[in-house]
């Protein structure tokens, strides 16, 4: 269809506006092409004649069908311009205040200046695991989308949000970071989501401020990589900075603010701990105060500083390091009041007791006259030295405010740094998420240097933005087999050229700034030399002779160059890093030592000459500038978005104002044209924008088709076949395989033909029903006038006929046949009613007769058939008793058979462990020969060691008297030179007298230690004969307990004596008696061998004691030493000066005897722990024999039970043999004499009664060993399919609480507690293998809540025995008190309902939003809408096999039969579907909320339809006690909200008192969100909404927009006693609980 043909009347256009950028008007007559005119009326009335060139035939945009307006994706809508979708945005921002808007891959979202409860955890989880077409457009949906596509590609993503200053950048990216740390949780307990969304505080604090525009602007760009494990959970993160603008740091323009982090500071000087950095309020700092105001109205600095030191604490910061930040930052505030004057015209000057600047050099640790130098002073360096200039004053503030940006830069890039340590990981990182939060398109009155960056940075962003839609376009069309056209678009790669090609405006930059004597006017000159005329797009401004303008993508910039070489360079004095490299505050410090590593870098590459050192590292240190660093950064951050998947989203500012929902055209305008938002929408017109799958289309557009095209059974055929009818030229559509293309126009067309069908069925409808109520009426009124008539005309007849003796006698022949009739009739009725009574009697008196003698008859034969069959079924049981007696009675038999095997076998163990003991008794005897060996050994070693100290006594006497000798001859040698050597023997007599001194002196203390170690070997000689007393006392106590083993003995002999004579008189029944009895002999001779090596070891034992006291009686020898060594020989010794000799012998002498006495002392240690050794072994070997002893005993204590209580048995069925045959003698006499009376007959059945009711006592045995088979038969192994038909409720249950019943009749507390336990650990068990398993959790839920119903009924207690039967009361439990287990089931089953209702809820959930919303279970009421490229599903088919009302209800009943046969109780069914149903409710209401696609009134018709199905539901299976029907109460009043009139003041009130349920948010977001489906429909006003809203303000229902779906109401178990009777509980075979016994 040609376009011009859609300019028909009641068609809407769009007109240029100068006020509102676009204006709508409705065309008031059919445009003929050709006309320079088009008629149009303008929304106020007004009448315009547009303008139209003939020639051109350049028409107005048509604006799109209401039915398309407010859609959740701009592509969705049929004309794609720039009006259509300013108004698109315009309807959903004002009127259904919903902020977020698709665009193709683009999310839109508008700031709204107010919060919004839509970011809760609740809303988290309603987009998690959603596909982004499912529910409204939101920025959790692009972070899923991204989150999904990794996991489910194996490829990093990246989320691009950008836009200018105010617009939620900042906001946007925190909400997507955090629904990355909500949605995948790390395994680590480092809360590593927790340290991520931490350093957000940090970096807005100390990166964020108040501009014009917006009260918290982020100054810098930040790229933040998120990393994933295999698991796809967090591990860790890095972040990435761009631009940072240090100039705010020293200055601000009016109504702006410096860096967050300064006025938290400020706010917090008073604190103790922020004493020492003397602050005051911040009014006080120029660099805080230029704004004029530093108050943010609604934030409190002070609480944001506690803030920013939690989240420093939480990242691993630590308070030292946090101070020196502080620090650091105080310092520059005080920088900034330091006071420069201007000593003349070329000098200026700093106090050095300035208040400020000492303050600032303490805080930085450095030396004022030092800084006051470096602030007023610079060094110039010239190609032959290095002078020093200074500076006027205005050089001297800005070498101070470079120095205050240059210190605040190095401090943001550490704080970033130590933010990255604390999120490094260790592992390895599997893929990532990386989000950029970076600014868009700038364009000022006064745009320098940082326009220009974030302007190029954005044209890099665009340009992979254009190459990325044009890929994934491509990547479409070949998915679904359509021709691929080239697409014309608006290539920005020419102005990316020109800002960074070579030669480029960048590059002619950095080559000025490297001249020395470089101006902003000979770089604007290079710049026009080069591109002026010659490039298209560079431009010179007309006015300004300093400025430059570049044609960018968005639009046209002039940039003034004033600033950009001194913005480029980023200098900083020499002097100034001098000073702050000799800071003795490290973090300072470490600020420009960084700098000085990369120059000490370069030198080995660069020759300098000494003469300058110093000179050209620093100028190569600087020659890095500002935009080769961006360009940089740029380029390795395009080459991280190229190698992901990226994801867009596009903040806009919608005002200037910061007003709430206000839109301001203009701006939103110019932001949509800047961040690309229009290109996309363009781009998208030239191809295929709107896309509909064929199950959509044939839904939308069925009322389009024939009777002929709805034959057809392939759908898809079908739309081809209406296409082709409709449209008639094939190039504005395209059929894919699963989805139709239509061109720009092509759905309108469609939508106007529909609507038009829809209109003239409408008039056919109207015509036909307004013709049906007349002709109604018109019959009516002819009914009423022909009955008028009619009574009319029969009284005119009358009157004119009639006269009164005619009446008179008409009226007596009336009364005279009236009286006989009644004669004649009476007559009759006589006649009649006699013969009936007869015939009645005699007929009624047969019948009586006849049915008599068949009850007589039929009586007759049931007593016959009942003592007959009675006597049958005795005789069979009878035999079937007898036939099972004798099984076992051979099974235990055979039990016997086996025990004695195993009798057997362990007497075949004590033999080898006898034969064990005999063998290492040998062995002990030969360590003891080799000790006796080494004794002797010892005892020679002591006999030599004596005689050799005899022969060094006679060595030391010889000594002596050679000393005798000598002093003799001496003596004779000192009196002939005495008189010439008298002083020299005065001065030997001296130093001899000092020498003997000190030889005493040593002897004394030799002589000490001799006595020690004398005393010490008499302590342990004393210790030793005290031990081996203990050892002799040990000897005899194994001896008494010797003889005490030999009675033990000698008693098992007399008990093994008297099993023989019990054995054999079962004789015939075993064989294995006599060989028990020849192992016992055998056992008998081995203890007598063990007693004699007892008294073997003892006597040994007694010669070793011997041996050793002998051995340390003969050690006393030693004492004649001591005699010999008295202190008179030593004394002698030092008189005859012989010392010397005496002294060595000596001390030899007593080494010997050290060494001895300690060979001695560790050989007398190694037999007592040999000979402790040996005792311990011989004491654990008797306890060892006795408990082998005590065991055989046992063994036949049992055996000797069992073969009595097998002789009990055997009489006891004898003697019930005899009692049945004489039941038997009786049944037949009973037979024979069959016509005795019937009252005799039923005692003797009374009787018979009586005797089967006390057959059992309600009670199972279950052996301790069979505990185990009892839990695996029963709870582990037991299959709920197949068991609970014709079963009792709670069969395995009352089975385990009759096995409790027993444990607690034989008063053995272990056994009931071993049960008990094997119980409860077996139904957790069974319910964690099978957590997911919908039937087994059902059937052990029942039965553990019948299990504990048990335990109450049957615990003696008054309030849960009230309705009990006699009988129930008699059985309950007698010993125990099982209160406790009780409290532990109760806890169990909790869990279990857990698990149960979490397994139904799992079960149900994919099918709820299907079944209650997407699926129209109204047929003839579509709610079908396009929704643009976001699609929810790929083909019809899948939209055939989707969920319905009807898989609900029948997955529901499914539950509820399972549960029923299952025996569950009624109440906790009744819980159960009480839950499932607030399930239903809460998501569904969820989702509606959630998805303005579903906000409409037909849609409200659908869900109250489904509503009804599910309460017919209710109520078929008679639930509506569980009060399932009060938890849909809101949805069903969502649905009726959306069906109600909603125009006049009335309505807003009815809609006030009916949705109670609803919140008053929640009333408000379907009221915005409201969309009407067709034409027919009014869009409901602003004004009615801002009515109920005013109206709602008095509830105080919270601001909770979406319902905790999982939220799980408190189960309780009530109490219903089981009616069934214990003692009449039969186990089915199936069970395979044979092992259990009756009692």
């Amino acid at each position: 269809m040609a376009v011009v043909e859609l300019y028909t009347k009641y068609n809407c256009v769009w007109i240029p506006d100068p006020d509102e950028i676009w204006k709508s008007a409705e065309i008031t007559k059919n445009y003929q092409k050709g006309c320079e005119v088009l008629l149009l009326q303008l929304e106020d009335g007004t009448e315009l004649e547009y303008p139209v060139d003939p020639i051109k035939t350049l028409l107005p945009p048509l604006r799109n069908p209401d039915i398309l307006v407010g859609e959740n994706d701009l592509t969705a809508l049929s004309y794609l311009h720039e009006p259509a979708v300013m108004h698109n945005l315009k309807v959903r921002f004002v009127d259904s205040k919903l902020i977020y808007t698709y665009c193709g891959i683009i999310l839109v979202a508008i700031n709204p200046y107010k919060e919004i409860p839509i970011y809760g955890d609740a809303i988290i989880h309603a987009y998690s695991g959603q596909n982004m077409g499912d529910m409204d457009p939101h920025i959790f949906a692009v972070a899923e989308e991204a989150y999904k596509q990794m996991a489910r590609n194996n490829r990093n993503q990246s989320i691009i949000v950008s836009g200018e200053s105010g617009a939620g950048k900042t906001v946007s990216a925190r909400y997507a970071m955090r629904y990355f740390a909500t949605v995948s949780k790390s395994s680590s307990k480092a809360c590593v989501e927790d340290k991520v969304l931490a350093s957000n505080p940090i970096t807005e604090a100390i990166g964020n401020a108040k501009t014009t525009r917006n009260d918290n602007s982020s100054r810098f760009g930040k790229y933040t990589e998120i990393s994933f494990d295999n698991w796809y959970r967090i591990i860790g993160a890095n972040m990435r900075t761009y631009l940072l603008e240090k100039s705010r740091v020293v200055f601000q323009t009016e109504n702006e603010r410096n860096y967050h982090i300064f006025y938290q500071l400020c706010a917090s000087a008073d604190r103790p701990e922020f004493k020492h950095l003397k602050l005051a309020a911040a009014e006080n700092f120029s660099y805080v105060n230029m704004g004029g105001n530093s108050v943010i109205d609604g934030v409190n600095d002070r609480t944001d500083m506690n803030e920013t030191q939690k989240t420093f604490l939480l990242l691993g910061l630590k308070e030292d390091f946090q101070m020196d930040i502080f620090k650091v930052l105080a310092g520059i505030l005080h920088l900034g009041n330091v006071g420069i004057k201007a000593v003349s015209e070329d000098k200026s000057s700093v106090k050095h007791d300035n208040k400020h600047l000492k303050i600032f050099c303490e805080l930085l640790e450095l030396k004022t006259e030092e800084m006051a130098y470096g602030l007023c002073h610079r060094k110039i360096a010239t190609t032959s030295d290095t002078v020093v200039k200074p500076m006027t004053k205005v050089q001297a503030i800005n070498a101070r405010d470079a120095l205050a940006k240059h210190i605040y830069a190095h401090l943001f890039s550490c704080i970033v740094d130590h933010i990255n340590q604390a999120l490094q990981f260790s592992g390895k990182q599997h893929t990532f998420i990386g989000v950029l939060d970076i600014y868009g398109f700038e364009t000022f009155d006064v745009n320098s240097f940082e326009q220009f960056c974030i302007n190029y940075a954005n044209e890099k962003l665009q340009q992979q933005f254009n190459l990325h839609v044009f890929k994934l376009e491509q990547d479409e069309y070949m998915k679904e087999d359509i021709p691929w056209t080239l697409i014309e678009f608006n290539d920005n790669q020419p102005c990316i050229d020109l800002i960074e090609a070579r030669m480029g405006i960048l590059e002619l930059l950095d080559e000025e700034c490297l001249l020395p004597q470089g101006t902003e006017e000979n770089w604007l000159q290079k710049l026009q030399n080069n591109y002026l005329n010659k490039h298209p797009l560079f431009e010179k401004p007309r006015m300004l002779s300093k400025a430059f303008i570049i044609l960018h993508f968005a639009d046209k910039v002039q940039y003034e160059c004033e600033g950009f070489l001194e913005k480029n360079r980023d200098t900083l004095y020499e002097e100034l890093i001098n000073v702050l490299k000799k800071s003795k505050l490290h973090l300072v410090a470490d600020f420009f030592q960084e700098n000085e590593l990369s120059s000490g870098n370069l030198k080995a590459n660069i020759k300098v000459r000494p003469a300058r050192p110093g000179f050209k590292p620093f100028n190569k240190q600087h020659r890095t500038t500002v935009g080769n660093k961006f360009r940089n950064s740029l380029h390795l951050l395009m080459e991280t978005l190229n190698a992901t998947t990226p994801h867009y989203v596009r903040c806009i500012k919608p005002n200037d104002s910061k007003l709430p929902f206000e839109y301001d055209s203009k701006r939103v305008v110019q932001q949509l044209r800047a961040c690309g938002v229009l290109e996309t929408i363009r781009i998208s017109a030239q191809s295929y924008p709107s896309r509909w799958t064929y199950f959509e289309f044939f839904s939308r557009y069925r009322i389009l088709m024939s009777q002929q095209d709805l034959a057809i059974k392939d759908k898809k055929q079908i739309c081809k076949e209406v296409l082709k009818r409709l449209i008639q030229d094939p190039n504005q559509y395209q059929f894919g395989k699963t989805k139709i293309f239509f061109r720009a126009g092509q759905v309108a067309y469609l939508e106007k033909l529909r609507a038009d069908k829809l209109r003239a069925a409408s008039v056919t409808i109207q015509k036909n029903l307004r013709c049906w109520i007349q002709r109604k009426k018109f019959l009516e009124m002819k009914q009423a006038a022909i009955t008028i008539q009619q009574y009319i005309r029969g009284q005119r007849a009358i009157r004119r006929v009639l006269n009164a003796t005619t009446l008179k006698q008409a009226w007596a022949a009336v009364i005279i046949q009236k009286h006989w009739r009644r004669l004649l009739v009476c007559r009759l009725y006589q006649l009649i009613l006699v013969a009936t009574i007869t015939i009645q009697s005699y007929t009624r008196g047969w019948l009586a007769r006849r049915q008599y003698k068949k009850m007589v008859q039929d009586h007759k034969a049931l007593i016959i058939q009942k003592h007959v069959r009675a006597w049958l079924v005795r005789r069979r049981y009878q035999s079937i008793r007898r036939f099972v007696l004798n099984i076992q009675l051979s099974y235990r038999v055979k039990q016997l058979h086996k025990k004695l095997d195993e009798q057997s076998k362990e007497n075949k163990g004590l033999l080898e462990r006898l034969t064990h003991l005999s063998t290492t008794h040998a062995a002990d005897a030969g360590k003891f020969q080799k000790l006796e060996e080494e004794f002797q050994k010892a005892v020679a070693q002591k006999k030599s060691i004596e005689e050799e100290v005899k022969k060094s006594k006679g060595q030391t006497d010889q000594t002596l008297s050679q000393f005798r000798k000598q002093t003799l001859s001496l003596q004779a040698q000192n009196q002939k030179l005495e008189k010439q050597l008298q002083e020299q023997t005065l001065e030997m007599k001296e130093k001899m007298g000092e020498i003997t001194q000190q030889h005493l002196g040593d002897l004394e203390r030799e002589e000490r230690q001799r006595r020690k170690l004398e005393n010490h070997c008499q302590v342990q000689k004393e210790d030793y004969e005290k031990q081996i007393e203990a050892l002799i006392d040990e000897v005899k106590h194994l001896q008494e307990e010797r003889l005490q083993l030999q009675e033990q003995v000698q008693e098992e002999y007399l008990v093994n004596d008297s099993l023989r004579k019990d054995m054999a008189q079962l004789a015939t029944e075993t064989l294995v008696i006599p060989k028990l009895k020849g192992d016992i002999a055998t056992l008998e001779i081995k203890r007598q061998d063990l007693e004699m090596c007892l008294q073997n070891q003892r006597k040994e034992m007694r010669e070793k004691v011997e041996e050793i006291t002998k051995q340390l009686l003969g050690g006393l020898e030693g004492e004649e030493l001591r005699k010999r060594l008295s202190p008179e020989d030593m004394e002698q010794l030092n008189e005859d000066g012989e010392l010397w000799l005496a002294y060595e012998g000596l001390k030899r002498a007593t080494r010997v005897m050290e060494t001895h006495i300690h060979s001695q002392k560790e050989s007398y240690e190694k037999e007592i722990e040999e000979l402790s050794f040996r005792i311990e072994h011989l004491c654990e070997e008797t306890t060892h024999l006795q408990q082998k002893l005590q065991a055989e005993n046992n063994t036949n204590e049992n055996i000797r039970q069992e073969l009595n209580r097998l002789a009990n048995e055997n009489m006891d069925l004898e003697e019930q043999l005899d009692q049945k045959e004489k039941q038997i003698w009786k049944l037949q006499n009973q037979i024979k004499s069959l016509t005795k009376t019937i009252e005799k007959v039923n005692q003797t059945n009374g009787n018979l009664s009586q005797v089967v009711k006390k057959e059992y006592l309600g009670m199972l045995e279950c052996k301790t060993e069979d505990e185990e088979k009892l839990i695996k038969n029963l709870v582990l192994d037991l299959k709920p399919r197949g068991v609970v038909v014709n079963m009792i409720p709670g069969l395995p249950a009352h089975i385990l609480f009759m096995c409790v019943r027993h444990a607690d009749d034989t008063n053995d507390a272990e056994i009931l507690k071993s049960l008990m336990s094997s119980l409860l650990g077996g139904i957790k068990e069974v319910t964690k293998n099978h957590n997911q398993d919908f039937e087994i959790l059902s059937f052990w839920l029942s039965n553990s809540v019948h299990f504990l119903n048990c335990l109450k009924q049957y615990s003696g207690e008054e309030e849960f025995m009230k309705q009990n039967t006699p009988q129930q009361n008699k059985q309950c439990l007698k010993n125990f008190d099982l209160s406790e287990y009780r409290q532990i089931l109760s806890d169990l089953a909790i869990h279990i309902y857990q698990q149960f209702i979490q397994v139904m809820e799992d079960d149900l959930r994919p099918m709820i939003v299907p079944g209650m919303l997407e699926h129209e279970s109204l047929q003839g009421i579509s709610s079908m809408k396009p929704t643009g490229h976001r699609k929810r599903s790929s083909s019809f088919l899948e939209e055939m096999d989707q969920y319905t009302i009807s898989s609900i209800l029948q997955q529901l009943s499914y539950y509820f039969t399972t549960m029923c046969q299952h025996g569950m109780d009624t109440e906790l069914i009744k819980q159960s579907v009480k839950q499932l149903f607030f399930l239903i409710g809460a998501i569904t209401l969820n989702n509606l909320l959630l998805r303005k696609d579903m906000c409409s009134c037909r849609k409200g018709m659908q869900i109250r339809c489904n509503i009804s199905y599910l309460e017919e539901w209710l109520k078929d299976k008679n639930m509506q006690s569980s009060n399932a029907k009060e938890t849909l109460e809101p949805l069903s009043q969502a649905a009726w909200l959306l069906q109600v009139n909603k125009t006049t003041d009335d309505d807003v009130k009815e809609i006030c008192e009916r949705c109670s349920s609803l919140s008053a948010v929640q009333i408000v977001k379907i009221l915005n969100s409201y969309t009407p489906i067709d034409d027919f429909e009014k869009r409901l006003a602003p004004s009615f909404v801002r009515k109920v809203q005013s109206q709602l303000n008095s509830r105080e229902d919270g601001l909770t927009l979406i319902m905790d779906a999982k939220y799980h109401f408190q189960v309780t178990f009530p109490f219903s006693p089981s009616p069934q009777a214990l003692e009449t509980i039969q186990i089915p075979s199936s069970f395979k609980l044979n092992f259990l016994t009756r009692i």
